[in-house]
């Protein structure tokens, strides 16, 4: 059996998931990422009765979305792979809200860039297969028929529809959306030289 950890913080409110290969989904939001990510990682793995070293992999959102919650996320989802030896690996916002989405054929998913700003993919859905269609565009204006997926927060209260959950469903079913393996770009820190030596 395969554990998923799914780390989101793009969004007004941060998500943490975990799975199972049996399709189980435990999830939680909260607000203020920095702060209670760790409280909310504890929080959701209690409920699911699973320890960190049940782990067998990360998956992160990479955004778009808020700079400040997508570094805090990608920062944590690395922490955490390096110190269990486990992937880790990042999937857009954006493939996370079309997971939702029960639309068949073509369709736009969006996410929120702040400033009543979107972020807006295109999508074609051919049977179980999400296939992203064209460039994300920045859009001042919500497409005609788009409907945000993970906003507003309030909306989220309560509900497994976050963007970690969409995270999961990405890593489960839909691998070829996952874009990046992020803890090959993880380097110690090697000085060239020792600073005292000229001292």
């Amino acid at each position: 059996m395969s554990v998923r950890l799914s780390l989101d913080a793009s969004q007004s409110v941060a998500s943490c998931g975990v799975s199972d290969d049996g399709g189980k989904i435990v999830s939680g939001t909260i607000e203020r990422a920095i702060e209670n990510f760790p409280a909310l990682i504890r929080d959701v793995l209690a409920r699911a009765d699973i320890s960190l070293n049940d782990i067998d992999e990360i998956v992160v959102c990479i955004g778009p979305g808020s700079q400040t919650g997508i570094r805090t996320a990608v920062v944590t989802g690395n922490a955490l792979a390096l110190a269990l030896g486990k992937p880790v690996s990042g999937v857009l916002s954006t493939d996370a809200a079309a997971m939702f989405s029960g639309a068949d054929g073509t369709f736009q998913a969006a996410v929120s860039a702040g400033r009543r700003r979107w972020f807006v993919e295109e999508y074609r859905r051919e049977g179980d297969r999400l296939n992203r269609l064209d460039v994300m565009k920045l859009a001042d204006e919500l497409p005609e028929g788009t409907e945000p997926e993970f906003y507003p927060p309030e909306a989220m209260s309560g509900s497994e529809k976050n963007c970690a959950a969409g995270v999961l469903m990405i890593a489960a079913q839909q691998r070829h959306l996952i874009s990046q393996a992020m803890l090959d770009e993880v380097r110690p820190y090697e000085p060239e030289k020792d600073w005292f030596e000229d001292r």
